[in-house]
């Protein structure tokens, strides 16, 4: 008897079944989520590490400040010019600091004479950046914040930097403008057309000073601030001809016939760090004298004492403290934040 043969079934075919629409939103929720709780820690991360480059910057100018001082014996220039006449020939503590920061070779292309130029724009007509032309568009690592968002060969609205020289990020301190603390609260500063100037800080133009002079002590006297941030949106930071320009004329704040003393490189300190206040004649254009200590490190700035050491200072430190700092003879013991 044959038996008749019956063929296996065939088998089932799976179904596949797929993301419905509302899982994939669901999906996507969660990831946005993630990013969401991410993302701020990778931002701080980043700004940590762009906080610790600049700390290592101004670690940098701190050193190069003393190893200048031991070599000349005494501390940079704030700012200079070497003629009375138009257009301006000097600079500022910022070339001057470039051999001490190891930038020999570009220090040794300068040209520091009556007929150089460190000027940038219009105003100094044919003798623009006269035997400095390596200038244009030259970026000094040491002199920029990461964080910055000011571009290093902006041109600013409130500018004179046609030939594009870069914008420093790093400004020093002539001192505190009045009343500063103590028991003489206008020494040290004068009303010169432009703010208030100071020599009451350690760098100032037309003047230097050595280390004793610094009475209160290197360790409580501030020497080069943060200036990399913006002022109601704009950079008014002390780069109005680039950052290499020196000062107006020759003559010190001291002197009682220097008016119309403007200036780069350097700021008597009127303001609490990351004001935004624009008042004219004070902080509204890039070569006054008191233009805003300020960065875009969250919630401060960081700072530069005599001594080489480094600080972050908040901006919410009392200012009669941050004007203790700037001065360097106040003789009121300093409370740090």
């Amino acid at each position: 008897m044959f038996c008749k043969y019956r063929p296996e079934p065939p088998c089932p075919t799976p179904r596949r079944r797929g993301f419905t629409l509302v899982e994939l939103l669901v999906v996507i929720a969660i990831i946005g989520v993630l990013v969401g709780l991410l993302l701020p820690a990778v931002q701080a991360a980043r700004e940590a590490a762009r906080r610790m480059s600049c700390s290592n910057n101004l670690k940098q100018l701190g050193l190069a400040m003393h190893n200048y001082h031991d070599t000349l014996g005494s501390f940079p220039l704030g700012s200079y010019n070497l003629r009375e006449a138009w257009p301006a020939s000097g600079s500022n503590w910022r070339a001057l600091l470039l051999p001490y920061i190891e930038q020999q070779n570009l220090h040794e292309q300068l040209t520091f004479s009556a007929s150089s130029s460190f000027m940038a724009g219009g105003a100094a007509g044919a003798n623009a950046l006269l035997g400095n032309e390596v200038l244009r568009e030259l970026s000094v690592d040491t002199y920029r914040c990461p964080s910055t968002v000011i571009p290093v060969f902006d041109v600013a609205p409130v500018s004179n930097n046609q030939e594009r020289t870069m914008n420093v990020s790093y400004v020093g301190i002539q001192g505190a403008a009045r009343p500063i603390p103590g028991p003489s609260p206008n020494r040290g500063t004068a009303d010169r057309g432009h703010g208030w100037s100071g020599d009451n800080g350690i760098l100032f133009p037309n003047e230097t000073i050595k280390m004793r002079d610094v009475t209160d002590g290197l360790s409580n006297t501030m020497i080069v601030s943060d200036q990399s941030g913006l002022v109601a949106g704009v950079n008014r930071t002390s780069n109005y001809y680039g950052g290499w320009m020196g000062s107006r004329h020759p003559r010190p704040m001291s002197d009682p016939n220097s008016w119309d003393l403007w200036q780069t490189g350097t700021t008597c300190v009127r303001f609490a760090p990351n004001s935004q206040i624009v008042q004219t004649g004070a902080t509204d254009r890039m070569y006054r004298n008191n233009t805003t200590i300020n960065s875009m490190h969250p919630s401060g700035i960081m700072v530069a004492l005599g001594d080489g050491s480094v600080q972050f200072l908040s901006d919410s430190i009392n200012f009669i403290t941050l004007k203790q700092l700037c001065c360097r003879y106040d003789g009121v013991p300093l409370e740090m934040p």
